[in-house]
């Protein structure tokens, strides 16, 4: 039996997942989806490579669980920024700056590399995360602007855009200012908003 450097073997098991998912993100964030290997992750975790499949079937489950790390932690976020904004107005334009603040503190473009790559693989219990991506800009405010899909699609688009200026260097207070004058605008231009309250 392995030797364990914690007090059970449950926590032990949890601790090594954990530095194995911390090895993964560090490569994914950094090298990209291409230099996931066990290699690389054993030895960015320091553990034995063949020890690797004690805890994961494959690498790519790696993927899966760095994407099941931020998003529910994402979305928790930006519902905590909606939380008390009742005005429809106001409420769209809290899910843009609070969608972008999450963007400018976890980065963005890295995330969507590893759920375009993780697509094609089988997940741990993190069901499909390209939909769970997607739904951050499109289920949840299809539901912030109701009966409007074309505003919708152009609301995503707005913030996709400062998603990747985020991730070119750009502030988010620039950043955040430029989406919620676009985004204003759009809505602005309509009545139907307010009355679908």
């Amino acid at each position: 039996m392995p030797k364990i450097t914690a007090p059970t073997v449950k926590e032990h098991r949890e601790a090594v997942l954990n530095k194995l998912v911390d090895a993964a993100e560090a490569i994914l964030r950094g090298d990209g989806s291409t230099q996931l290997t066990a290699g690389a992750v054993t030895a960015q975790a320091g553990i034995a490579r063949n020890s690797i499949y004690r805890y994961v079937d494959s690498v790519d489950d790696l993927r899966g669980l760095v994407l099941k790390r931020y998003m529910p932690r994402w979305q928790a976020a930006v519902d905590a920024e909606l939380e008390g904004v009742e005005d429809p107005r106001k409420r769209v334009l809290a899910w843009v700056r609070a969608n972008l603040r999450q963007a400018s503190i976890n980065g963005h473009g890295w995330m969507m590399q590893v759920a375009q790559s993780q697509r094609p693989y089988r997940t741990i219990d993190v069901g499909d995360p390209q939909k769970e991506t997607q739904d951050f800009l499109t289920e949840r405010l299809a539901a912030l602007v109701p009966e409007m899909p074309i505003k919708a699609e152009l609301i995503r688009a707005v913030v996709e855009a400062g998603f990747r200026s985020l991730d070119a260097g750009a502030t988010f207070e620039d950043v955040s200012h430029w989406a919620e004058v676009a985004v204003g605008a759009l809505l602005d231009d309509h009545s139907d908003l307010a009355a679908s309250a």
